[in-house]
């Protein structure tokens, strides 16, 4: 439960910034204009089209219930295509963006206690984001990167030696939440660094993989630094 709460915390801390942001909308009273008539003056943003690579650097384990001993190993290989699309909300919140794309992705975990031996599995994945991504620009160069929302994916493939079986669930959901900066240069071009944080809702196993008695709650999750390049599109 705690990646959950910590994501619930995060949510909340980027619709405080919305927040804060929206207050900094200046109101007005234009000299000759009757006291009790306000003018608001909203800075102008025109809507976005960005397409990117990002690189991720994960580490990624498995929290189950009840505890098995797992540690967590490290995933290097993770890759996404993405486009965003950044544009006002209701033409009142400017910070507003949406983003999609496919990303490749391997998670796992290492066990030493079982059956006495060494055991670890790595899964491959294809997820589809669908992220609530909002930009508070500092200035001309620099913004600051939130994100938060849910993904879809597929298990398609396994280190297991026999492969994945009928208590295997191949199908991936579940929450995602990050932070970071961007670096604009050249107009079109953007360079951003972030932190993110995956959990997934989708159980690595069904609960009575192991026991029909002592059921099983397998949840894997992700903390990855990314790197990614982005180009404005027309």
């Amino acid at each position: 439960m705690r990646p959950v709460l910590a994501i619930i915390s995060f949510t909340l801390l980027i619709f405080t910034a919305v927040s804060a942001n929206a207050q900094d909308d200046t109101v007005k009273i234009k000299p000759g204009i009757q006291w009790d008539t306000a003018v608001v003056i909203k800075p102008t943003h025109r809507p976005e089209h960005l397409i990117g690579v990002r690189y991720d650097y994960s580490f990624t384990d498995v929290s189950m219930t009840p505890d098995m001993g797992t540690k967590g190993v490290n995933s290097p290989v993770n890759i996404a295509v993405l486009y965003t699309y950044y544009h006002p909300l209701w033409n009142v919140i400017d910070i507003f963006g949406l983003q999609t794309g496919l990303r490749y992705t391997r998670y796992g975990f290492v066990n030493s206690e079982y059956n006495f031996s060494r055991f670890q599995q790595t899964v491959s994945v294809i997820e589809l984001p669908l992220i609530s991504a909002f930009h508070i620009d500092l200035e001309e160069h620099f913004r600051i990167l939130l994100s938060i929302g849910p993904f879809i994916g597929y298990r398609f493939a396994t280190t297991k030696e026999n492969g994945f079986d009928c208590f295997d669930n191949r199908v991936d959901y579940g929450i995602q939440g990050g932070a970071g900066l961007a670096y604009i240069f050249g107009r079109r071009f953007e360079l951003h660094l972030e932190g993110t944080f995956h959990y997934s809702l989708s159980m690595l196993y069904h609960p009575e993989k192991m026991s029909s008695i002592s059921w099983l709650y397998s949840y894997p999750w992700q903390a990855s630094i990314s790197l990614g390049l982005h180009v404005k599109i027309k």
